[in-house]
């Protein structure tokens, strides 16, 4: 990940632990290498909306509040991107 305003590189890694195709991903976030206990867990949950796809994000072990211009930040920007991209298709 790229901070925009000061080009900050903030490398990160993790390891899948749940994947059931186009309904559910789990996996491990932060610092390449970091142990699997110590490690954030994502989990993103796909619903089918009629000919749309809902996507449930949600972030366990890692505090964050708006304007940390760090986790909450990254993520929201992050979503957003996927969200113009996404639109962007149709």
């Amino acid at each position: 990940m790229v901070n925009k305003e000061t080009g900050q590189e903030y490398h990160t890694g993790g390891v899948f632990l749940d994947v059931i195709p186009y309904e559910r991903l789990v996996f491990t976030w932060g610092y390449p290498d970091a142990p699997i206990e110590d490690s954030p867990v994502v989990t993103l949950t796909l619903t089918a909306q009629g000919d749309c796809t809902e996507m449930i994000f949600h972030l366990r072990g890692f505090a964050r509040h708006p304007g940390d211009q760090y986790v909450y930040d990254g993520w929201s920007g992050t979503l957003d991107n996927l969200s113009t991209h996404l639109r962007d298709q149709k």
